[in-house]
């Protein structure tokens, strides 16, 4: 449908960078090495003169081309954008399939900082990533606080999903009664259960995994190297007038109290906006994606309506949010 960016807001989601002077100024599609053996696979276009550059952290599921929506009205206003597949993922797990081992998100926040620098694009950045996403860019937050002017967190991880979480600690617990001298640790234990559950139900709820024959394994390694991460102890880090969360009201994986119990840890000094999305479900960069690029548009491009940690709710069918009585029109979706 068509997309209508009004004089004062528009939406959107991912990880963003400010684009500054020194940045590469070609588009360009290709592996950039981040480390002696290590190359990420980006698809990068610069911005137009004023706009900003917008760097996207995938979901976990996701590769380069699933922004493909969202990512066409922001080129259409000029925006930058710099999206990649981090290591685990899209044509870079491609490269270096099979993967069997954890892969720590520690280090997807390193390469991150590192393509950074290899594109020469200089901070401080916009970042924002789509649930697995979200987790990695609240790592680099935690990390590189200095680094960072607006962290767009859309249904971002932020503990393991409750429902699998549950069933693997009472699977450890009937396994202790069974088998009292189980040497395994907990550890263990919930990393074998972990690779049950994700073969046994991600097929069917995320068939994208069975897309290739390496995927489903480099997505149980993703979900193994995050699961302990608790952004909500790095709070505490987030720069001041930030943190922009989405939420989607129809999520399937994440209940809205584990979001907002999240919004709850961050120090109010930190907090910038806070956007439900009616009608659309977890994945909002497909779901509703040009009401999402409206969002985060307005969001780096400095909109001040969007500060003070207010409340919205987004309604994309109808083309508008809502802060208390205030209606404000984005575009329909």
């Amino acid at each position: 449908m068509k997309f209508l960016f009004s004089a004062f807001f528009v939406f959107g989601s991912s990880i963003f960078i400010s684009l500054q002077a020194n940045a590469k100024t070609e588009a360009f599609k290709g592996f950039v090495a981040v480390a002696a053996k290590r190359e990420l696979y980006v698809d990068y276009v610069p911005a137009e003169k004023n706009q900003p550059t917008v760097i996207l952290v995938n979901g976990l599921t996701y590769s380069t081309r699933q922004w493909n929506g969202f990512v066409e009205p922001l080129l259409q206003r000029g925006v930058g954008i710099l999206r990649y597949d981090p290591f685990g993922q899209g044509q870079t797990l491609l490269k270096y399939a099979p993967i069997l081992a954890p892969i720590p998100y520690q280090d997807q926040v390193s390469d991150l900082k590192t393509l950074l620098e290899k594109m020469q694009l200089k901070g401080p950045y916009h970042l924002v990533g789509l649930s697995y996403g979200g987790g990695i860019i609240a790592g680099f937050a935690a990390q590189y606080p200095q680094l960072v002017k607006n962290l767009i967190m859309m249904a971002p991880f932020t503990r393991p999903l409750d429902g699998q979480d549950n069933w693997i600690k009472s699977q450890i617990w009937a396994t202790r009664q069974m088998f009292p001298f189980n040497k395994a640790s907990d550890d263990d234990l919930y990393d074998y259960f972990l690779h049950q559950i994700i073969y046994a139900t991600y097929p069917q709820a995320e068939p994208i995994v069975l897309e290739n024959p390496f995927k489903l394994e480099a997505t149980y390694r993703l979900v193994q190297g995050i699961r302990k991460f608790r952004p909500v102890d790095h709070t505490q880090s987030i720069p001041a007038k930030s943190l922009h969360l989405v939420i989607a009201r129809q999520d399937q994986y994440i209940n809205t109290s584990v979001l907002d119990e999240y919004w709850d840890a961050v120090p109010v000094a930190s907090r910038a906006s806070r956007l439900y999305i009616n009608g659309s479900e977890h994945k909002m960069v497909e779901a509703v994606p040009y009401f999402s690029a409206a969002w985060v548009y307005q969001i780096v491009k400095g909109n001040p309506e969007f500060q003070g940690g207010k409340d919205f709710e987004g309604y994309p069918f109808r083309g508008e949010v809502k802060n208390g009585d205030k209606v404000i029109k984005v575009g329909r979706e």
